[in-house]
């Protein structure tokens, strides 16, 4: 007979739950990889069940892959959701979900503007945000503004190149060298020194679009 404890048992629910919910998602993961977004979207709502602490961000990341495919309208209501959802939370973090997640919408829907000054209220309260500093940048290229947002991203870069040299941010600097003048393989040269002295060998060069 056994002697397992109520308590006992519903840690071992809890946590095998816990496990199902971290597989549902690696899953999800994987099929965003494979572009196979309708599937990916029914994943991570599936993760919700199990991580319900984690309903904001995954409601979030659904709304940006609706984005991506160009379904702004559904993309919208997940968002909307998630600003029902962050109502409940305390701290800034919640705040930043809902200015990021109204940014993006803006950005698909090509009003550079708009999405430019959600970007920079998020800055406004972290200052260190990458995601809103990258995209602030390119916000200000589209609307014709490239010399300030080459200075954007260089200051970016230049105030902490460890926290900012990832690919994305370099592809939109590489991306501005080229557009704004002929030295470009230049400027992309010493980028490509910078990240060697701090990323090392690992890192892909690609987004430097040497070639």
């Amino acid at each position: 007979m056994s002697n397992v404890t109520q308590e006992s048992r519903q840690a071992s629910v809890q946590l095998w739950r816990s496990r199902l919910g971290r597989v549902l998602y690696s899953m999800a993961n994987c099929l965003l990889l494979m572009k196979d977004y309708v599937l990916a979207v029914d994943a991570y709502r599936e993760v919700i069940k199990y991580h319900p602490e984690q309903e904001p961000q995954l409601l979030s990341g659904i709304g940006r892959i609706l984005l991506q495919i160009g379904d702004i309208k559904t993309a919208e209501k997940y968002f909307q959701e998630v600003e029902k959802v962050t109502q409940k939370l305390d701290g800034p973090q919640g705040k930043i979900m809902v200015l990021m997640n109204r940014a993006f919408l803006h950005l698909g829907q090509n009003n550079f503007a708009e999405a430019h000054k959600f970007f920079t209220e998020i800055l406004r309260m972290d200052p260190t945000n990458a995601v809103a500093n990258n995209n602030a940048a390119v916000c200000l290229l589209y609307l014709g503004k490239l010399k300030d947002s080459l200075r954007q991203l260089e200051a970016m870069v230049q105030q902490d190149p460890r926290h900012y040299l990832h690919e994305s941010v370099l592809f939109n600097l590489t991306t501005m060298y080229e557009l704004e003048s002929s030295r470009s393989m230049q400027k992309k040269q010493s980028l490509l020194e910078a990240v060697a002295s701090k990323e090392g060998d690992s890192f892909n060069t690609q987004c430097l679009k040497l070639a």
